[in-house]
């Protein structure tokens, strides 16, 4: 099959699984991902879904359905998408409007937050990880008794001064950061929001990390306005404040352009905007969210300094669950409020998070013989690693599922331990195992030896879960294939086919996945032969030639039926190449079928393989899903009933 014919089929098959074409309100993709907007997500088949040929993982966040395809790819099955469904493109903007209208307001929120401070991330984690190349640099005793690197070598002083100068700026004045982003996603002229930050932490106040003293001192500076004390006390290291501040600042600037005369619009609004809001901030508004961030901050601190490390395991525990719906992004606000108090420990148990999920897709590699997901969870473990989690988590984890579990356990542990030992992060950072340039020089192997304890903890718990009857029938029907050895066996029917192994119950037609015709497994095919599976008789042929009937020596009678309701082509498209009564031999040309033929005309050309005396059998049980060459083994019936 040629890339183009690849990624028809894979639009068109796309398209049907996700509730076709009246289910779609929206449809785009970015780099990676297909993004679309579903009526009722329920009407997709994820489960088809991720068993389609480029599709590599799926999940649903925010309002949007998105399947990952891969970079490069997935643009020219998005072209193929629209015009098989006769959809309109749309920007992502637009599916993130339409996305909206379906959230609740806990999700709204979430995606507010992650909105405003995931622009910021890279700057952020650049400042962060050059605050731990200073940390390295000037640390007492890391590489010497009692000294520094600066202090063994001068020479290197004013290089740790200059990046200490370069990671500080980020931090100094975040609120102008937070003030642009936030005002441009709410809506408003995002420039006029980073005038606002800049106000809030403007010179000519008092230093927010001096106020605590201040207030001791009773020394705290006032605007005196018509005999009202307004405090002149900045906002650094503030996230609430800020965001309140863009939000009032977008709608007041809004409300200006609609009721000011457009002559003077470009002169007051801009005007008007800065002044109301500056006046609304440092009177009421400033106040109030500097006292709801320090509560909500204090929260998570009471937590973690009163519950200790049950505290930290249940947030490890939970962590993974909060990354899948993208609520995690809520915790930036709360760490970096943290950070700017003195530390925060939420750096380290993310980074337990996403070391544990790496941990846990390197034992799904090892577990599983699926070739396809091998390739995928040797790359996405490594990523996960280093703190990119998404390919880990969606691609192969939530997949399989007990991954995942493995991974939330593994968590627990490194989070239980990092809280144990009290490690906090000096700066917002990478959330891996790069994490540890963030902590103080005397929690680095600490750090360390908590992600460890998560990496192997979500490797054990996984292969341990692997082994357990509840959760390994994934895995079981990914990987029970036995080698070409076991095609000799007289009790294993091989694959007629080349194409796509599914187990039966997932057949589109309910008399087949309801077994009532036989147990067996069902072969999706990519081209249209179908060969002898096994020595056997030919006992039955169709005048339509869409079906055949084989016996063993042994007496195992089996069915293929190449298509659902197939019978109504009346044998157009299909040719024989045996007759009743003809001993075939395993690999034997049977029949051949005008794949492409077929589906044009309408139908589902899966082919259930068939054990029609299932009932004289002890079981019969599959040996494979997924990608499966013809006379792979398919199927093992086990001894007479």
């Amino acid at each position: 099959m040629t890339k183009e014919e690849r990624y028809q089929a894979s639009a068109e098959q796309l398209l049907q699984l996700v509730g076709g074409r009246e289910n779609i309100i929206s449809a785009a993709h970015c780099a990676t991902r297909l993004r679309l907007v579903l009526k009722d997500e329920s009407k997709a088949d994820v489960d088809e879904i991720l068993k389609v040929d480029l599709v590599k993982g799926q999940f649903a966040n925010g309002g949007q359905f998105q399947i990952i395809i891969g970079s490069g790819t997935v643009n020219e099955v998005y072209k193929r998408f629209i015009e098989t469904g006769g959809i309109a493109e749309a920007s992502k903007s637009d599916v993130k409007q339409a996305a909206a209208q379906k959230m609740n307001p806990l999700q709204r929120l979430v995606k507010t937050l992650s909105d405003v401070f995931v622009p910021l991330i890279p700057a952020l984690v650049a400042s962060g990880l050059m605050m731990g190349l200073n940390n390295v640099l000037t640390a007492n005793g890391l590489f010497f008794p009692g000294q520094s690197l600066v202090g063994a070598y001068p020479a290197l002083a004013d290089i740790a001064a200059m990046i200490n100068t370069f990671a500080s700026a980020a931090y100094a004045f975040l609120p102008i950061l937070i003030g642009f982003s936030a005002t441009k996603m709410f809506g408003g002229n995002p420039y006029l929001g980073a005038v606002m930050g800049m106000i809030m932490v403007s010179g000519d106040l008092l230093n927010a990390y001096a106020y605590g003293t201040a207030v001791t001192e009773g020394t705290i500076p006032v605007w005196n306005i018509l005999g009202f004390p307004i405090e002149k006390v900045g906002y650094q290291g503030t996230v609430l404040p800020v965001l309140a501040a863009s939000y009032i600042l977008s709608f007041v600037e809004k409300k200006l352009h609609k009721h000011i005369p457009e002559i003077l619009d470009n002169l007051l609004t801009p005007l008007l905007t800065v002044m109301l809001t500056g006046f609304l901030t440092f009177t009421v508004v400033g106040g109030i969210m500097r006292t709801a961030g320090d509560l909500l901050t204090g929260s998570f601190v009471w937590m973690h300094d009163t519950l200790g490390i049950v505290g930290g395991m249940v947030l490890g525990f939970l962590y993974s669950p909060l990354t899948m719906t993208g609520m995690h992004h809520s915790l930036l606000p709360i760490d970096i409020q943290m950070v700017s108090a003195g530390g925060s420990f939420l750096l380290a148990v993310a980074s337990c998070n996403n070391v544990a999920q790496g941990g846990a897709t390197v034992c799904a590699m090892l577990r599983t013989k699926d070739k396809k997901l091998k390739s995928v969870a040797a790359t996405s473990g490594i990523s996960a690693m280093l703190g990119i989690t998404e390919p880990a988590m969606f691609g192969v984890n939530l997949k399989l599922k007990y991954p995942f579990y493995g991974a939330m356990l593994g968590s627990a542990l490194g989070s239980g331990y990092v809280t144990l030992m009290d490690v906090l992060n000096t700066a917002p950072g990478t959330a891996g195992v790069v994490g540890f340039v963030c902590v103080p020089p005397t929690s680095m192997l600490h750090f360390l030896i908590g992600v460890a304890i998560a990496v192997v903890g979500g490797f054990i718990f996984t292969y341990i879960l692997s082994n357990m009857k509840r959760f390994n029938k994934e895995l079981e029907e990914q990987s029970l294939s036995k080698g070409s050895s076991v095609q000799a066996e007289k009790d294993v029917i091989c694959s007629p086919l080349a194409g796509e192994a599914i187990p039966m119950r997932e057949v589109p037609d309910a008399t087949f996945a309801a077994e009532v015709l036989g147990k067996g497994m069902a072969v999706i095919p990519d081209e249209g032969k179908v060969v002898a599976p096994c020595e056997a008789e030919v006992t039955a042929l169709f005048d339509t030639k869409h079906a055949i009937g084989l016996k063993t020596a042994d007496g195992i009678e089996l069915l293929i039926h190449v298509g659902i309701d197939t019978v109504e082509l009346q044998g157009r498209y299909y040719q024989a190449h045996v007759a009743p009564g003809d001993k075939v031999k395993p690999g034997q040309l049977m029949l051949t079928f005008a794949l492409d033929k077929i589906k044009e005309a309408g139908y589902d050309v899966t082919t259930p393989v068939i054990v029609a005396n299932s009932y004289d059998y002890q079981k019969v049980e599959a040996l494979k899903t997924g990608a499966i060459k013809r006379m792979e083994p398919l199927i093992k019936v086990g001894e007479h009933a």
